[in-house]
């Protein structure tokens, strides 16, 4: 069956047309959508900080002694709206951040200053008050983890997976600064940690994520030591298997085996960065390794990283699962694109009522078919992209918006969120269910709550975790994929950033020695390209000779050919999404086509 047009069939039958944009919401609003998920991860701040959501307590710091063996282990995000750091779902979510910020870069930008000292200058926690400081805002959020998982990258042979105890932790209803000052049975310090677990799934996610850092940060002392770190969390993944046990909160039985995809995507991730081929061959073992066929029938999630190993695998090194899940198309269209589940396409598989933590599936959907459009250059889900997210920040029947302050088109939001710092409370006596006065700059915490789409109206039961915890693996498919549809809507190139100075135009004319008339080049319209299967035509309506160059992802260069006359044709000699650069005396153009 073929699910794709099975898939574009299904839309149109609600009357929406592959390219149409279905959502109510202007660039604006997904702009403040974005603004706000990313920030978040600010509020989710361990140690040091700063903490923005910690501003105006009396304890801004917390747990800054954590330590493992002597090692300082503090800082980090917390995992969701308790204070515990569970690296089995962070490891994920600093991976889907990192990758998100490499691919969909221009969608990602700079509103506001990493110390959130703009905010509290201004007294005024709104969008507005916020100063760029020409660092784009998801790149100072994921130096913060990085820079944990340099810490807790030991050495090849010890990594920490888990800091404090999730029943001492659930004890007091109480900030996490508050909360360190309480004894250890309470959740305070020194609280335990857990190091050298047999776990290769977390420090694989975490080496992933740090070799995406060691390549997209632009600071040359951030890269080399995230490079180093990933390295150590790889030597650590590669000698031990599964995941970290944390009895009643996160049990390893959840993963069902699925435990290969982060010492996969770490190799994946560090020959992107290094080109060393010792770790595509490692990453070719261990896709052969990847239970495809347990991770395709769930949705992606931080125990199920099979669908997006699928895609990297496919268009990074040209690998496909395999089976009757011959692509990494079939294998999403599989798991969401199943319409006895779908609702007028809405992703709606393994949705429902609390405790299924139905935002997973839409903005999973959303993140990894936007990771494949870019990747592939196919951009015929960008509007079911679209629409998925849309009905997360309330573009659906019941006005119903999933991000904790998000109400733009008069969406309703959730107010009362399962997190514990969001209430600022200090007082360890107080009940859960007592009525916190929440501040005014926290209510736009921009957390995605677990939610119900099967319930029109959010719970206002704080303590009901179920439906309304906040979670940093709940927000990070959704910061992806409105980077992407910020990066098709309305890109910001580093020189729009004041990141980098406009380059010097180059010089586009050239003197014509016989007349002395200056012509100008054009540097866009000169070449013309066809492309059957394989084989590209390319035509110079200057009537020139030319040279054709193709790179693969990497930027390696794959294939040369020199044309004497005004066209080219000839096979592409790689598979994948290849870049072709067409260069004559006059003029120059890229095409990124893809080969199968």
């Amino acid at each position: 069956m073929n699910f794709k047009k099975l898939f574009m069939a299904g839309l149109a039958c609600f009357g929406l047309a592959a390219t149409d944009s279905f959502a109510a919401l202007s660039t604006d609003d997904y702009v403040e959508a974005a603004w706000m998920t990313t920030r978040f991860y600010g509020a989710q701040r361990s140690g040091e900080g700063p903490n923005w959501l910690a501003f105006g307590t009396n304890y801004t710091t917390s747990f800054t002694k954590d330590n493992y063996q002597g090692k300082d282990v503090s800082g980090g995000w917390f995992d969701c709206g308790d204070h515990v750091m569970y690296g089995q779902s962070q490891g994920f979510s600093s991976y889907v951040l990192a990758l998100s910020y490499a691919e969909f870069t221009e969608g990602f930008y700079d509103l506001y200053t990493g110390d959130y000292s703009d905010y509290k200058a201004a007294n005024d926690y709104t969008r507005k008050s916020g100063k760029p400081n020409k660092i784009r805002d998801l790149l100072e959020e994921l130096r913060y983890e990085a820079d944990f998982w340099v810490k807790a990258a030991i050495s090849s042979s010890a990594f920490v997976t888990v800091k404090g105890d999730g029943n001492a932790d659930h004890t007091k209803w109480v900030t996490p600064g508050k909360m360190s000052t309480l004894g250890s049975g309470e959740g305070g310090q020194s609280r335990s940690i857990t190091g050298n677990a047999n776990d290769s799934f977390t420090p694989g996610m975490a080496a992933a994520m740090l070799a995406v850092m060691a390549r997209v940060d632009p600071d040359k002392s951030n890269q080399t030591k995230y490079l180093a770190a990933a390295k150590n969390a790889y030597a650590y993944s590669k000698s031990h298997s599964g995941i970290t046990n944390s009895a009643g909160f996160y049990e390893s039985s959840w993963w069902g085996g699925r435990t290969t995809d982060g010492v996969f995507l770490a190799a994946l991730e560090l020959y992107r960065t290094t080109k060393d081929n010792t770790y595509k061959s490692d990453a070719e073992k261990y896709f052969d390794k990847i239970e495809f066929a347990k991770g395709s029938d769930t949705r992606l999630n931080y125990a199920n990283a099979v669908p997006l190993s699928a895609v990297m695998g496919q268009w990074v090194l040209d690998l496909q699962p395999g089976g009757s899940y011959r692509d990494a198309l079939y294998l999403l269209d599989h798991i969401y694109s199943d319409y006895e589940k779908n609702s007028n396409g809405i992703f709606m598989r393994e949705t429902g009522g609390g405790g299924s933590f139905s935002v997973r599936t839409p903005s999973g959907g959303a993140f990894l078919y936007a990771l494949y459009a870019k990747l592939s250059g196919d951009t015929d889900y960008d509007s079911a992209i679209e629409k998925n997210v849309a009905y997360l920040l309330g573009d659906n029947n019941n006005k119903k918006s999933y991000v904790v302050g998000f109400t733009r088109n008069s969406a309703k939001a959730p107010t009362a969120p399962h997190h514990r710092g969001y209430y600022a409370n200090e007082n360890p006596d107080m009940d859960v269910n007592s009525g916190f006065n929440v501040p005014e700059k926290n209510k736009l915490l921009g957390g995605m709550i677990a939610g119900a789409f099967s319930d029109g109206n959010h719970s206002g039961d704080k303590s009901q975790w179920n439906v309304n915890e906040v979670c940093v693996d709940l927000n990070a498919p959704m910061v992806g994929a409105l980077g992407y549809i910020l990066s098709k809507k309305a890109p910001k190139t580093d020189v729009d950033l004041g990141i980098k100075e406009a380059e010097k135009p180059a010089d586009t004319t050239k003197k014509d020695t016989t007349t002395g008339i200056i012509s100008e080049i054009a540097m866009n319209s000169a070449f013309s390209m066809n492309q059957s299967g394989m084989d590209l035509s390319i035509v110079n309506a200057k009537n020139e000779g030319f040279k054709v160059q193709v790179f693969d992802m990497l930027g390696n260069k794959v294939q040369e050919v020199i044309s004497t006359g005004n066209s080219a044709n000839f096979t592409l000699q790689a598979k994948g999404v290849l870049h072709v650069k067409v260069t004559s005396g006059l003029a120059q153009k890229v095409y990124t086509v893809k080969a199968l």
